[in-house]
């Protein structure tokens, strides 16, 4: 098994719950450098440690990845400072570019630049950024697949072509440079709908399952059954990942001494959904409209149990010394089919990205060697 870690790059200040969105007067420019030149040091700190995958998230105008409203751009930084550890996205929102031939350009780019270590992951766009970009609900769906359609082929094919869709015309496309990966970069989904599910099976992207454990193996089963059944290919462990949110300490002790405080302090730094826009909400409904969960045990969307106690309970939050965090993964790598890859978030509260780093240093030495050899 593979483990790699979600960045969560939030941008905070000062002590109260940050607005959404935030206002260009609460950016602090020496602050800002300052994070972006500990980020580069943790980077290339989770390289050296072994880890196996960095994500890099996308998003807008809101505190919870406020640092990285392009993870193309943190990505290309990032290949610079690393050596071995893929560079992921999850993921790009697709339906945001007006220029899918760009994005394609630029990502094979970083695929040359990091010799081959691009992983890309494609999501659909939610509330903040179909709001920040003014992005119709009812075009969302239809933007990010072809989208996707669009930068496979001008990926792989040899010869200049034409290209006529409903939201994207191009006499001419022809990229350079090409990716240094064959065909392409793989290619990573995460979703939870039967509608995107499907699609995703159907066009052998991989797929990333959130949500507590019973509502991951629901996700991944169907996922592969509806794979054997309508599009004739059987996934394997490395088609497959669970994402958990995450602490480690090094002692049950330490663990209690620590873990309330800094979930008490994530209520502050975290995503403030009480001031978000009421447009959002009309957003999100249009965009919920289009989609169905009629699938598994807990039919509805899969509601993540978050850094709390419900997370805890329901395996969504990985919580514990290294012995309690190996038997909590251990018990659903087997519950979810055995998948290839455990995505972990460890940034929390008011942690510096030196405490994380200590975090997952103990990790990568007291876990992570059992989990390799997961297959």
């Amino acid at each position: 098994m593979e483990v790699w870690i979600r960045q969560s790059m939030a941008y905070r200040v000062g002590d109260t719950p940050m607005p959404t969105p935030v206002p260009g007067s609460m950016w602090d420019k020496p602050w800002g450098r300052e994070l972006y030149g500990d980020r580069m040091k943790f980077i290339r700190r989770v390289d050296e440690l072994g880890f196996d995958g960095l994500i890099f998230t996308e998003h807008h105008q809101g505190p919870n990845g406020g640092l990285t409203p392009s993870p193309i751009v943190m990505m290309a930084a990032a290949s610079q400072v690393t050596e071995h550890i893929k560079l992921a996205t999850m993921g790009i929102q697709l339906a945001l570019y007006p220029h899918p031939t760009r994005v394609a350009e630029e990502l094979a780019m970083i695929d040359n630049l990091s010799n081959g270590r691009l992983v890309v992951g494609l999501i659909s766009t939610g509330a903040p950024g179909m709001y920040a970009f003014n992005l119709p609900a009812d075009q969302e769906r239809g933007r990010y697949h072809e989208s996707y359609d669009l930068i496979v082929k001008a990926w792989t094919e040899p010869e200049p072509f034409e290209w006529d869709s409903t939201y994207f015309h191009y006499d001419e496309v022809s990229i350079l440079p090409r990716p240094l990966q064959t065909p392409h970069p793989v290619v990573w989904t995460t979703c939870s709908s039967e509608q995107s599910i499907q699609w995703a099976a159907q066009h052998h992207i991989r797929l990333l399952a959130p949500g507590v454990t019973t509502q991951t193996a629901d996700i991944l089963n169907y996922y592969r059954d509806y794979a054997q059944r309508e599009c004739g290919w059987t996934p394997q462990a490395e088609h497959l990942g669970m994402a958990r949110e995450f602490y480690i300490a090094p002692t049950m002790r330490k663990l209690e001494e620590t873990v309330d405080e800094i979930l008490k302090l994530e209520q502050v730094y975290g995503w403030n959904f009480s001031g978000r826009p009421t447009r959002y909400t009309e957003l999100a409904k249009v965009h919920a409209s289009e989609r169905t969960y009629d699938y598994g045990h807990h039919l509805g969307r899969p509601q993540g149990g978050g850094r709390n106690e419900s997370g805890f309970t329901g395996g969504q939050f990985l919580c514990g010394d290294p012995d309690a965090i190996t038997e909590q993964v251990l018990e659903q790598w087997e519950e979810c089919g055995k998948p290839g890859v455990l995505v972990i978030r460890p940034e929390l509260g008011h942690m510096s990205l030196q405490d994380v780093g200590d975090h997952m240093e103990l990790f990568a030495k007291e876990v992570m060697p059992t989990l390799h050899k997961l297959s």
